[in-house]
């Protein structure tokens, strides 16, 4: 019975697009078969994203509560299209894409039941892959992710600190952040610290910060 849960919100993470092959070390590509390409049209990917951690908080909190040790989440951060790199150490709910780079995740707290989903397979402690159409998520627990590339779409819910380091593109873009309600802004070209659902009120700040290998 425990099982049912999980696989709907398998079967929903795969409808929201985070269904992909998974090979380490080589080209990833998306597994949906190609007639269904126009109904998952490339800029709903983050409105797909956040529909994805959104449900899948749901499905933690309903896990939690029946423990009676349900928490509302801290705070939010969302990266929309960056290019460059972004570090986040944080505790909660986490979903991601990356178009085509790097993924390292490294799981904190790995006795407890919650594993990392790489496209949609169930990791160990920590897992580095580089390729293309990368899919991941943390469903609970403490991690500490690095992304680097271009296409990086996170949407993180609960605490944490992240590190975001941007690389312009031709025309000078880094792709959008932001920290809760806060308005979208460009991944800053300095690696910048910002935290989320902390409620110390701390603006970025790029002071003695850099990603960490």
């Amino acid at each position: 019975m425990k099982a049912e849960p999980e696989k709907q919100l398998l079967s929903l993470l795969s409808d929201s697009g985070l269904a992909a092959s998974v090979v380490e070390g080589k080209e990833l590509t998306d597994s949906l078969p190609a007639s269904h390409g126009s109904l998952i049209p490339p800029t709903d990917t983050p409105r797909r994203m956040r529909l994805a951690a959104l449900i899948l908080l749901v499905f933690t909190l309903s896990a939690t509560a029946a423990t009676g040790a349900a928490k509302a989440p801290g705070g939010a951060l969302e990266i929309k299209g960056g290019r460059g790199g972004v570090q986040i150490t944080g505790k909660g709910v986490l979903v991601g894409r990356i178009e085509k780079g790097s993924l390292k995740i490294t799981d904190l707290t790995p006795t407890d039941q919650w594993s990392p989903y790489v496209n949609g397979v169930p990791r160990g402690k920590e897992v580095w892959l580089r390729g293309e159409n990368i899919g991941f998520r943390v469903s609970k627990g403490r991690y500490k992710i690095v992304a680097r590339g271009d296409g990086i779409s996170i949407s993180a819910y609960g605490t944490g600190t992240a590190v975001l380091d941007g690389d312009p593109d031709a025309v000078g873009a880094t792709g959008v952040y932001r920290v809760g309600d806060e308005a979208l802004a460009p991944l800053p070209l300095e690696a910048t610290k910002a935290s989320f659902g902390t409620g110390d009120g701390s603006a970025p700040s790029s002071q003695s910060v850099k990603i960490q290998p």
